[in-house]
């Protein structure tokens, strides 16, 4: 049966569950069928008494993988018309996330890592594949983020906005998606940054420029190099942060 919220997928084949957390094993469960596209945004799923007798576990089970899936962004429930697949946005991936990049400096560090590993790279690829139309989104990536260092916007967004833009110059959509994926997070990283650190004639600053004269000149050991020199620029600011001794 299909309905204006997609097909109903009551018979869907899914497997009883072995040991471990049940309701974790569920979720894992489902997250496989939605790789698999075996459930598609919109579909329906069967009811909890349904789901109990298909996974071979309790309805508690079941209710606690469907809250798990709910805060994961992956279902939704509509009143009086039952459980539904959804596909979650970024922000929605991300908000677990951002509660402990707020809370804790030491994760803040990690996340520096993470990009001083992934964000070379991509500026490489960024500087390998870069077209005129994508060129021109990047100019204009930076021309706003020089704006709002001048006080004609919000600094933090724009200098995210213009590192997503370098992500998009890739053409490569697994590259675009792990760095939308992580957009919101970075951004509300941006905000344990000195305000000094967006002055216009600050290193952090100049950096950005530098970054896109690499990548327009179509040099990727060269946007490698510069993206590498102004995250460690910017991680060391975040440490003086945490320590201005």
């Amino acid at each position: 049966m299909t309905g204006r919220h997609g097909a109903d997928k009551s018979e869907v084949a899914f497997r009883q569950v072995e040991t471990g957390r049940l309701s974790r094993r569920v979720v894992v469960q489902f997250q496989q069928l939605i790789r698999e596209g075996v459930l598609g945004t919109g579909d329906k799923l069967p009811a909890e008494r349904d789901l109990a007798e298909q996974f071979k576990v309790s309805r508690n089970s079941v209710r606690e993988a469907l809250r798990e899936l709910d805060l994961l962004g992956l279902v939704e429930s509509r009143h009086g018309e039952g459980t539904f697949v959804r596909h979650p946005g970024p922000a929605e991936l991300m908000a677990p996330f951002r509660t402990v990049i707020e809370l804790s400096m030491p994760a803040a560090e990690s996340i520096m890592e993470f990009r001083l590993a992934f964000e070379p790279g991509v500026a490489a690829l960024a500087a390998s594949n870069l077209t005129p139309e994508r060129e021109q989104d990047l100019v204009a990536a930076l021309d706003r983020f020089e704006q709002a260092v001048h006080g004609e916007g919000v600094v933090e967004t724009s200098d995210a906005d213009f590192h997503l833009a370098v992500a998009q110059a890739t053409g490569n959509s697994t590259v675009i998606a792990v760095h939308a994926a992580v957009y919101e997070l970075l951004r509300d990283m941006r905000r344990k940054l000195s305000a000094s650190s967006y002055h216009p004639h600050d290193r952090s600053v100049a950096g950005h420029r530098d970054l896109l004269e690499a990548i327009c000149a179509r040099d990727p050991s060269r946007a490698s190099r510069v993206m590498r020199e102004h995250l460690a620029y910017v991680a060391g600011g975040l440490r003086d942060e945490k320590d201005p001794s």
